[in-house]
């Protein structure tokens, strides 16, 4: 049986996602994180995004909730 915890940690868009919230990674590389997991416009990503504009808005710096936003809304377009 296959443990969807061992999924989700091999995901690359779960990847991406821990290091656009990695407080210990630059700002550029963090910004970097998010348009990557953007970039990849899979449900799983948009879901992520989702997570880094609504979910983690208290913990998430101001230009990363700005950023994710961008490409949230981005997305939404695209999967309409």
């Amino acid at each position: 049986m296959v443990d969807n915890f061992t999924i989700m940690d091999d995901s690359k868009e779960y990847q991406l996602y821990l290091e656009a919230l990695d407080e210990e990674r630059s700002a550029w590389s963090r910004r970097t994180a998010v348009k990557r997991l953007s970039e990849l416009k899979s449900e799983e990503s948009l879901y992520y995004l989702n997570e880094l504009v609504v979910d983690r808005y208290c913990v998430v710096p101001d230009w990363l909730k700005k950023v994710a936003r961008e490409y949230y809304v981005c997305l939404c377009l695209e999967f309409l």
